[in-house]
């Protein structure tokens, strides 16, 4: 890596009309002769897998780092060495109270990140929220919360229980849940737009027109490039190109004629969604992984679909909705079905993760800078089993996560990994 001289600020932007898009980290941002090896940032990830899973094609046989890969963790062989599969966590804090009634998606959503037992509207600040507190000032934005389910999806309540206790993962404070954000164009323009600005019309007329946000910040990055190395003007050019093709999925999903939408879903989906789930979900995916290459923020909350998501997944042949197919009563047309929804969300992942894999930051990747668990609050959506959850660790928190191993507990609660994730960011 070549050092320089005199470095640019490790938050540097490019700023144009109605834009303003953060730098990735570049050779340029190292001081020469630096008395200390690159300091970079650590982040935090959860991204949420709903309604389940099917366990006998998760959880894998074998313990320690000789077991064999199952079908629904297929899709992530490539990770192997960067995955730490836990069996045996519990999420006790879900536990049916006397008196209570319902709430079977309901509590373990709620309780997932927070390990209390929700009661009365109020729950407790979630765990990347304790974390955005720890290092929030050090980023444009303190989390994001994000999705693929619009809010009205939730429905009403679950019997004692509001739809928000499913749709969300974050919590502020006991009585602040954070909503996620499904649309892409608006999680894209919190990234990207400059909030600053000071015509607020030049972001409103540059979609209206289809223009891109780089057509403003080109001057700027062309002189920038002319100041770095070869391998800063690559990257540069890389990012610059993943940006644009985030945008232009946008607004294909924003002009898409209704008619090709139709039999998708059996849902209306809000303009600028993108008719299939994969498309969706990969924009989404592609904008949680430039909000960490930028340092937009360290902290990211997704969840792939409400806690008890009734979406249809039509692409893959399936007649029924996720929830309706997750009490499959042991039909096996409908466990099958519910494997290749597994499988699919799985490969999904992958998607994300090779990005994070092969995104080099100084001397290691963004994955290797990186605490990213995934999981569900259900083990058997079917009985609505909140115990032996399925649960992954993801990336390697910079030497902290040892992964390539399937470790095994014997009911431990869940809420012990969130202390060692705190204790990672204290």
């Amino acid at each position: 890596m070549m050092i320089f001289k005199k470095s640019l600020p490790r938050r540097t932007f490019l700023k144009g009309a109605g834009a303003s898009l953060a730098l990735p980290f570049l050779d340029a941002m190292v001081p020469a002769l630096a008395a200390t090896p690159v300091n970079n940032p650590l982040r935090l990830g959860y991204i949420y897998l709903p309604v389940g899973r099917i366990m006998e094609n998760w959880t894998p046989k074998k313990q320690g780092s000789d077991y064999e890969l199952t079908p629904s963790l297929a899709p992530l062989a490539d990770f192997r060495e960067d995955m730490l599969v836990l069996s045996g966590l519990d999420i006790k804090a879900a536990d049916l109270r006397p008196g209570e009634r319902g709430g079977t998606h309901a509590r373990p959503c709620a309780a997932y990140l927070t390990g209390v037992h929700p009661y009365d509207n109020s729950v407790g600040i979630s765990v990347d929220q304790y974390v955005a507190r720890k290092v929030g000032s050090q980023t444009q934005l303190a989390s994001l919360q994000l999705g693929l389910d619009p809010a009205e999806w939730a429905g009403g309540n679950e019997v004692d229980y509001d739809g928000y206790y499913r749709s969300t993962l974050s919590w502020s404070s006991a009585t602040s849940p954070l909503p996620t954000q499904d649309n892409p164009r608006k999680v894209f323009e919190r990234l990207f737009g400059d909030t600053d600005t000071v015509d607020p019309q030049a972001i409103k007329q540059r979609i209206e027109e289809q223009s891109s946000v780089l057509d403003s910040v080109n001057s700027r990055a062309n002189r920038l490039m002319k100041r770095v190395n070869s391998n800063d003007k690559y990257k540069i050019e890389e990012y610059l190109d993943a940006v644009r093709d985030i945008e232009r999925g946008i607004q294909v999903a924003e002009t898409k004629v209704a008619e090709e939408d139709r039999g998708l879903t059996d849902f209306n989906r809000p303009a600028g969604i993108p008719a299939r789930y994969d498309e969706h979900a990969r924009l989404i995916f592609d904008l949680m992984f430039l909000a960490y290459q930028t340092d937009m923020t360290r902290v990211v909350a997704f969840m792939m679909g409400h806690e008890g998501t009734n979406r249809n997944y039509l692409e893959l042949g399936a007649q029924d909705g996720h929830h309706s197919l997750s009490h499959h009563k042991g039909n096996k047309p409908a466990i099958e079905m519910l494997k290749k929804v597994n499988l699919y969300q799985s490969e999904l992942l992958a998607y994300f993760l090779e990005k994070m894999k092969t995104t080099m930051e100084g001397d290691s990747s963004i994955l290797d800078n990186s605490v990213i668990v995934a999981g569900s609050a259900l083990s058997d959506g079917n009985l609505h089993i909140h115990n032996d959850i399925p649960t992954l660790v993801l990336g390697t928190g910079q030497g902290r996560v040892k992964g390539g191993r399937h470790v095994r507990y014997e009911s431990e609660p869940f809420s012990n990994l969130h202390l060692a994730v705190m204790d990672m960011f204290n």
